[in-house]
């Protein structure tokens, strides 16, 4: 099969700089208007050099030729006239259809004037019909090009079209607004380069492994996963990445569409719910509990506290006892906890002052922590409305979240309380200087019974989000690892919820 590689075509005679041709036309033949625009339009420029018509001859009666007239194109009775009064043509297209008249221009044309005969003007009209023909689907392609340009532009998903080595081909407007770089400023950079979170800060440093642009590039399907970022603010991300495969005439994988979905609220959200259906399960669970293990566990504590105070015991029997009686009261304490976060609060309706409860809560921890290293400091901004709530239940609150920094800063360091207004809440922020939190602790660490002491019963953060949203408000956590954490209260005003 002969190779017509573009390296094996050979040299085209016309190779952009020959010409222009001066035409000049003999007779008017059906193909006058395909060679009009042949002539005249330029997008055959791509396929033929440049071609000036300057005069026509041996026009019948009853040809038409207004198309002529239109553009001032004078016409003789005569080739002959015509060649005399225009010396410059170089191209002559016989239209008459005359084998006498084809003969009789060959023997008279010198050889700087080029002949083509009506035969030869087909290929004209075949070329005239293939332009337009490739004038409509460019079109055709245009208008697609630019209503999928516009789509894409719409979507407020990140999405790249990538090669197979992960580098830009495209993306969509979204991209380029969160990067603040022009689409052709990222056409042939990663993906990682461009990629960004909603805040503007970077999704990632290097094409992760985790992506799923390298298992569709083995497998060939759609793949996806479930990543988590932290924000710059420290807030935790939740992203769904999906990465098409692209296929081109010959069903062979020529790119990847990855697209990037920030799907933080709706998972919030799932959440949200799952733990609300987690503290239905432990409420049944613990009315359970509390009627099956609380009355057995109460009289092993009375009998194993007893025991503990028998004079007959020996030393090491009454060690013995004495975790008998550690156990069952830590037993106890546990179960108590489970029955306390499964049980809806009674909030007390009050106004509260959550400047004072804060400076209260801080002064209180400082007594016992203030000399071992420990900064407690307390802002506000000026005139802040009061809560509406419990204000020993709040207090409460405050006192263990100073607790939970504190335990995150083992040799010391500065807890801030900073009280201000957000749109509709009142926000306390508590931030310590501690060891802050992975992406897997922050997934985690509203969920009941998780802690991340080595030993504790988890319910702290669990049971102060729970309070707090019983108060109408709701809970954030900001933190890096190394960088210390900051836990916000949102609370709103006390104007909001009063009935008169």
């Amino acid at each position: 099969m002969p190779d017509f590689s573009y390296e094996n075509l050979g040299i085209c005679y016309w190779n952009g700089t020959l010409g222009p041709f001066v035409v000049g036309i003999v007779g008017v033949g059906s193909g006058l208007n395909a060679l009009m625009d042949i002539i005249y339009d330029e997008i055959f420029r791509e396929f033929l050099p440049e071609m000036k018509l300057v005069a026509v001859s041996n026009v019948n009666d009853g040809d038409d030729i207004d198309s002529l007239i239109e553009i001032n194109i004078p016409v003789y009775d005569t080739c002959e006239i015509m060649l005399e009064l225009h010396p410059d043509i170089n191209l002559i297209v016989e239209m008459t259809g005359s084998q006498q008249s084809i003969s009789w221009l060959r023997n008279l044309l010198p050889d700087s004037i080029s002949l083509i005969d009506h035969r030869e003007v087909v290929f004209f009209c075949g070329l005239h019909d293939m332009a337009l023909v490739k004038g409509h689907f460019k079109s055709n392609l245009d208008q697609q090009r630019t209503l999928m340009q516009f789509i894409m532009d719409e979507v407020r998903e990140d999405i790249f079209l990538l090669d197979k080595a992960g580098m830009i081909v495209d993306c969509n407007r979204i991209i380029c607004e969160r990067s603040g770089l022009r689409r052709m400023e990222l056409v042939g950079k990663p993906c990682w380069y461009a990629a960004r979170l909603r805040d503007g800060s970077c999704f990632c440093d290097k094409l992760d492994p985790v992506c799923p642009f390298h298992k569709t590039l083995e497998s060939g399907r759609k793949e996806e996963t479930l990543v988590t970022r932290v924000n710059k603010d420290g807030l935790l991300q939740y992203y769904r990445l999906y990465a098409y495969p692209i296929l081109d005439l010959q069903s062979n994988m020529s790119h990847v569409m990855v697209m990037h979905r920030d799907i933080t609220k709706r998972t919030y959200s799932e959440k949200h719910q799952h733990q609300r259906d987690k503290l239905t399960i432990i409420g049944e669970m613990s009315t359970y509990l509390a009627h099956e293990i609380r009355n057995p566990l109460f009289a092993i504590g009375g009998f194993a506290n007893s025991l503990f105070k028998s004079p007959s015991l020996s030393e090491k029997d009454r060690e013995k006892a004495q975790i008998l009686v550690e156990e069952t009261k830590r037993l106890d304490k546990m179960l108590t906890s489970m029955l306390n976060f499964s049980r809806p609060s009674h909030i007390l309706g009050k106004e509260v002052n959550l400047l004072a409860v804060s400076q209260s809560a801080a002064e209180l921890m400082s007594i016992g922590y203030g000399r071992n290293g420990y900064d407690i400091e307390v802002s506000s901004a000026p005139h802040l409305p009061n809560v509406f709530g419990d204000e020993d239940a709040l207090k409460q609150c405050v006192i263990n979240l100073i607790k939970n920094g504190i335990e995150a800063m083992p040799g010391g360091g500065r807890i801030l309380l900073n009280l201000d207004l957000d749109s509709d809440y009142v926000v306390l922020e508590v931030t310590d200087t501690g060891l802050g939190m992975n992406e897997h602790e922050q997934d985690r660490v509203f969920n009941p019974f998780y802690s991340t002491k080595e030993a504790g019963d988890g319910l702290g953060l669990a049971m102060i989000k729970k309070i707090i949203e019983e108060h109408g408000g709701k809970v954030e956590l900001m933190s890096r690892s190394g960088q210390g954490t900051t836990v916000s209260l949102f609370l709103p005003p006390a104007l909001d919820l009063r009935v008169d």
